[in-house]
């Protein structure tokens, strides 16, 4: 909680105090009170909207350009290891993708509660064990694009996603077929953090994102809202929406979870 946080904090606390004492004309004031208390929770309330946002913000502004370096590595990885042909170096490359994003956590954390971006025995010294176990589930939400895609296109989709043949697609239509896969993105987001970070299990980093989920259902809609129109554009871009937008976008999710990266 910042410093004007508690100051405002105060100045309600001293409203509801004069509440209970009446006006110079004898009147009571306990109307007042009830204002101050709303006013308080509403305050309190839109707060909490833009928590996640605001600690993003200032955790990205520590270090941008190193944050950039971050997350267009994955990106490049990714990149390269698709250069290969066929589908066994599709899923390879979406398989690779996991320790890799799994790393990138390690480092925003690093940036978090040391002030650097890269550490390498950040990354070394993780326990990556079960994280690897249930790495299959992570690719779910590029199943889920392939399943759009062929419900949306029949074989061509397939042919598009899994074995890179190119096809006569509009902008608008990769855009959709992108962004399906965000639901489950945004079902696994916390697993990576949870497990890495938090040494939980599977299934309890599944309970803790139901619970932030719970918690802050506005703020994780409009979470939701931003990851889905960075993906959908990327095609209208070029790319440029999630290469100029993910840094800025990781750091918020890491603000979401932040405060449930304690050992239980």
């Amino acid at each position: 909680m910042t410093a004007q946080t508690s100051v405002n904090q105060n100045e309600l606390a001293l409203q509801a105090t004069d509440s209970y004492q009446n006006d110079a004309c004898g009147n009571s004031t306990y109307g007042k009170k009830s204002n101050a208390t709303s006013t308080y929770k509403n305050h309190k309330a839109h707060l909490n909207t833009n928590v996640w946002f605001k600690q993003g913000w200032q955790l990205f502004k520590q270090a941008p350009f190193s944050l950039f370096a971050l997350m267009l590595s994955p990106l490049i990885i990714e990149g390269l290891l698709q250069l290969l042909a066929g589908p066994i170096a599709l899923v390879l490359s979406k398989w690779i993708m996991v320790p890799v994003i799994g790393a990138t956590w390690l480092c925003i954390h690093n940036l978090a509660t040391k002030g650097k971006v890269w550490s390498f025995s950040a990354i070394s010294n993780t326990s990556w064990g079960k994280f690897l176990l249930i790495s299959p589930l992570l690719l779910l939400p590029f199943l889920s694009q392939l399943m759009f895609s062929w419900l949306l296109l029949g074989s061509s989709g397939v042919d598009l996603l899994l074995f890179q043949q190119f096809i006569d697609i509009s902008a608008h239509t990769l855009g959709l077929i992108f962004s399906s896969a965000v639901p489950l993105i945004m079902l696994l987001l916390f697993v990576a953090p949870l497990m890495l970070i938090a040494k939980r299990s599977f299934k309890q980093s599944m309970t803790t994102t139901f619970s932030i989920v719970s918690a802050q259902p506005t703020s994780f809609a409009i979470l939701f809202a931003l990851n889905t129109l960075v993906i959908y554009f990327a095609p209208h871009t070029f790319g440029l929406s999630v290469l100029l937008a993910s840094p800025v976008i990781a750091c918020i999710h890491y603000g979401a979870v932040k405060a449930h990266l304690s050992h239980i």
